[in-house]
């Protein structure tokens, strides 16, 4: 790749049409410029300049080159420019993660993420766990939030926060059941069932055996469903926060499962050379 500071050089002395003046010009000694155009005539394998007593005379090979470099001029030397600035300029940080905290709980955490940074934010949502690790490893976000602690030896994990899961029905008020009696409901769900599978073994319910009649793509659109459809009872697991009104204004109901207490934790993750974000972003308190 052509070093744009000895394209720079040889464009000076073009139009200074000496080797000294174009020292004086860049403020390199006369060896160094000279040595800039030997490295780029050997890049080039051709010769661009000759001196004369009189100043230089470029060659056939070095008018062509000097008018391509024109050509470019402009945008080869913004480029020089606002490359020198990459280091000094302040971007935004990137964050990585499901549809439910992007559209549920980074809300409530926008402006305390970016005073404890001092970085404004871009938020992706990704489709998966592992969406998400490659956003990571192939440094396409600086730190991703999920409710998974992911097993990778090369990312940090530190725990945000917990969040409650609980049973609501759209239509039926004070219910207390066992979780046996979970297989007599119809439930609206969501595709991120394997947390809610693995909780519910302890007690020897099956998950996957429940009756469900609708399932959707996460718990926003599982909430909207259970608001908007009366035509008979639905149940669904849905994060306490995000029912938290609902059920206060009556349209949706909790469910009390007999010794059944569902906390989901949230965790930041990203790769070493961010664990000073990662750190200050764990200590942020949230009320949801």
């Amino acid at each position: 790749m052509i070093d744009f500071n000895k394209i720079y050089t040889f464009m000076t002395i073009v139009k200074e049409k000496s080797f000294s003046k174009a020292s004086a010009t860049l403020g390199l000694s006369q060896p160094a410029v000279t040595l800039q155009i030997k490295k780029l005539e050997e890049m080039l394998q051709t010769t661009l300049l000759v001196r004369r007593k009189n100043g230089i005379v470029l060659t056939k090979e070095g008018d062509r080159f000097y008018k391509l470099c024109l050509k470019f001029e402009g945008a080869m030397f913004r480029f020089k420019e606002e490359a020198h600035r990459i280091k000094d300029e302040k971007f935004k940080i990137s964050v990585a993660t499901n549809l439910l905290i992007a559209h549920a709980i980074l809300p409530f955490m926008l402006d305390k993420i970016c005073n404890v940074i001092n970085s404004d934010l871009d938020v992706k949502i990704a489709d998966t766990n592992n969406d998400l690790v490659s956003s990571l490893m192939d440094k396409r976000c600086d730190i991703i939030m999920t409710q998974e602690r992911l097993y990778n030896d090369h990312l940090i994990f530190k725990k945000l926060f917990e969040y409650e899961i609980i049973l609501v029905s759209n239509k039926v008020p004070n219910q207390k059941i066992t979780p046996a009696k979970l297989s007599e409901f119809n439930f609206i769900t969501d595709r991120t069932k394997a947390f809610l599978k693995g909780y519910f073994e302890q007690f020897g319910v099956n998950y996957d055996d429940l009756h469900t009649v609708y399932t959707l793509d996460g718990a926003i659109a599982t909430r909207c469903a259970m608001l908007n459809n009366k035509s008979r009872e639905y149940v669904a697991f849905l994060p306490k926060f995000l029912v938290k009104k609902s059920i206060a204004n009556g349209t949706l109901f909790p469910v009390e499962i007999e010794g059944v207490n569902i906390i989901r934790p949230v965790f930041i993750a990203g790769l070493k050379e961010n664990e000073s974000i990662l750190e200050k972003v764990s200590k942020i308190s949230i009320d949801l």
